[in-house]
């Protein structure tokens, strides 16, 4: 082989693996703004997801304070509901002891005395 035919067959070679380097430079290129594209996605969904989190946080923190009010209102009617029931028992008492004192039964009971 002459040395024309040699440095012919090395830059052809060359020219192929240079063509090939573009190739792969063009492939590398394309995955890179493919990757960008994926971590802006990424990157939005996140921010999504945190304000939601932080408006779920916020709902959470709100009706926890309901949660509370309503337990306080809760326990002041079951209270007076206690209490109401405490002097109904005491006028039921009272009342009895005034009919009995005064012979007087209620329907359906005879007079004690």
């Amino acid at each position: 082989m002459s040395e024309m035919e040699e440095l012919r067959r090395r830059l052809e070679a060359l020219e192929a693996r240079v063509d090939e380097v573009v190739e792969q430079q063009a492939a590398t290129r394309h995955l890179a703004v493919n990757s960008d594209r994926d971590v802006a996605a990424l990157q939005e969904q996140r921010r999504a997801d945190m304000q939601l989190m932080q408006a779920l946080r916020q709902t959470q923190l709100e009706h926890s304070k309901t949660l509370a009010e309503h337990s306080k209102l809760l326990g002041a009617l079951v209270s007076g509901q206690v209490a109401m029931m405490e002097q109904l028992e005491s006028l039921t008492t009272h009342v009895g002891a005034i009919t009995n004192h005064l012979g007087i039964a209620p329907p359906g009971r005879s007079p004690q005395g």
